[in-house]
């Protein structure tokens, strides 16, 4: 699955490649000013994208939280009305909305409608059985369907827009790698294999077959809740990192925490007040590189 936050950061190193080279390359099929709107683009629709899935979330949410209302209610009404329509299912319970020989609460928001719609008609037409202390009237239940209707039409909304988004997205970021691969392309008519100046445009030198250099400036910061924080310098040719741990007392040896593609990562789950060795090892195609010095802290 691709990194955005390591996609944007390759591509903005492009983009400043071809602020600082692409007159002197006389770059011509890709240049600043056909590339740059195009990255800007694929930004605003991500974050558009983003912003849409916080919505659609915080609809869920919302949601979630109307349906829990109005169970609630229907819960405490139908073991309010257990004194005067028994504990168990009858004829009684049917104006109700309780049908087909059950008390059991429907599980869909239309249900839930139907129900509240028809507990607050049992009540006009039975006053005495309302408790207003307890809030069980029929001018309570009229107040809880119109909220949980609205909540579903947002989700619904939301899902739409979210869609949207991410077609648009989808897109923006199909047009950038054309152009990613375009300048790729125009970059091997000027520039020799190994030439250097393609590490201002990309992530390695096409024609070297190395391995990456070492990782150096390894830092580590532990935080509450056994979280640590790494941080390191990126290393010259590499494509992604290899982030070993071992708890001491616990680990025999370091093991492979997790494979990132940025130069930071976060550890969780660090027993707290525990030894930790941390170590980096950064790899590309041809292989893996040496290894970065062992640092050790104590979590927190």
């Amino acid at each position: 699955m691709i990194n955005i936050e390591t996609y944007f950061k390759n591509a903005d190193r492009a983009l400043r490649g071809l602020n600082a080279l692409a007159v002197p390359l006389n770059l011509t099929h890709v240049t600043k000013a056909i590339y740059e709107p195009i990255l800007q683009d694929a930004k605003t629709m991500t974050a558009a994208f983003d912003q849409a899935r916080q919505g659609k979330t915080a609809g869920y949410i919302t949601l979630r939280e109307k349906r829990a209302t109005a169970d609630v209610f229907l819960r405490a009404v139908r073991n309010h009305l257990t004194g005067p329509l028994g504990d168990t299912w009858s004829p009684l319970w049917a104006p109700l909305g309780f049908i087909n020989g059950s008390l059991r609460l429907p599980d869909t928001d239309a249900g839930r409608c139907q129900m509240l719609e028809k507990i607050k008609n049992y009540f006009t037409n039975h006053p005495e059985q309302e408790n207003a202390a307890q809030d069980y009237t029929a001018a309570k239940a009229d107040t809880l369907c119109t909220p949980l209707t609205a909540a579903a039409a947002n989700v619904e909304n939301c899902k739409f827009e979210t869609r949207a988004k991410r077609d648009a997205r989808d897109a923006a970021l199909a047009l950038l790698d054309k152009k990613l691969v375009a300048l790729r392309n125009e970059l091997e008519s000027v520039l020799d294999p190994m030439d250097p100046r393609w590490l201002k445009f990309f992530d390695r030198i096409p024609g070297d077959p190395r391995v990456p250099e070492a990782v150096e400036d390894l830092s580590a910061i532990p935080q509450p809740g056994g979280v640590i924080n790494l941080d390191w310098s990126d290393a010259a040719r590499a494509s992604r990192y290899k982030v070993f741990k071992q708890i001491v007392g616990t680990d025999p040896e370091l093991v492979l925490a997790d494979t990132v593609e940025d130069s930071e990562a976060r550890l969780t789950d660090v027993p707290s007040g525990a030894i930790v060795k941390l170590q980096i090892v950064p790899l590309n195609e041809a292989g893996e590189g040496a290894p970065s010095e062992v640092i050790q802290l104590q979590a927190a």
